[in-house]
């Protein structure tokens, strides 16, 4: 287990870099909303108190990170693209995909979430 938190440092610090472009506020806001979205058809290991949002400060499991990482990746992407996009007017070249590229990418992940995730024990009597 991981506390989103430190996913987020350890995506910011080793696994991008300088390569990434938006603050840790804004790829903290990405990790929450793949973690939302992935509550929405899986049970969370260690869920929130009821009635209580989900926060940066919530334990992830390696498994769930494994499903959620991947939504997260496109989520940060599609920001950066938008951030990017935003600069054209100053000028700046843009580079990689753009947002609409990513979008279609989210929502074919969005739709195949539920199939991937959601899980009901087998009892057997």
């Amino acid at each position: 287990m991981a506390v989103l938190s430190e996913l987020v440092d350890r995506f910011l610090l080793q696994e991008r870099g300088a390569a990434n472009i938006l603050p840790p506020e804004s790829v903290t806001a990405q990790a929450l909303a793949a973690v939302e979205f992935y509550a929405g058809f899986a049970e969370l290991e260690t869920p929130p108190e009821l009635g209580q949002p989900i926060t940066a400060s919530i334990d992830i499991s390696v498994s769930e990170w494994a499903e959620i990482r991947p939504l997260f990746l496109l989520y940060v992407e599609r920001e950066s693209a938008l951030q990017m996009e935003a600069t054209r007017s100053m000028g700046a070249e843009v580079f990689g995909r753009n947002s609409s590229e990513v979008g279609n990418d989210i929502t074919q992940m969005e739709a195949d979430m539920p199939r991937r995730v959601f899980c009901i024990p087998i009892i057997t009597v």
